[in-house]
């Protein structure tokens, strides 16, 4: 899954979307983080939506040993992606705690 998300031109949450969507998430607003999900391109949404429906079946699995806010920081860069398409080691790092949040949000949605 992660090598597929790597090797798309663009991440899952466009660059230019980035920023709205995870200061949504971050807020805890749920009205708004909603709207900004679903403001995605189509093509972004309906695959964010099957990826999130996929790890929401794995962790519903109760032999699965990841819980939500590990996938959250393990997936956040690759789902979510940076801010930038080249960012620096210091924004990575920076970013960090803003995608593991935001990915932690996604998982949370109801995707059906």
């Amino acid at each position: 899954l992660k090598d597929f998300l790597r090797s798309l031109k663009d991440p899952l949450i466009p660059n230019a979307m980035w920023k709205a969507v995870t200061e949504a998430a971050v807020k805890s607003v749920s009205d708004e983080f909603h709207a900004a999900v679903f403001f995605l391109p189509k093509k972004n949404l309906h695959s964010l939506k099957f990826v999130i429906t996929h790890l929401q079946k794995v962790m519903s699995i109760p032999e699965n040993k990841m819980s939500k806010d590990n996938l959250a920081k393990i997936l956040g860069p690759t789902v979510v992606g940076y801010s930038s398409g080249d960012p620096s080691p210091l924004e990575m790092i920076g970013e960090t705690v803003v995608l593991a949040k935001c990915m932690g949000r996604l998982l949370e949605l109801e995707c059906q």
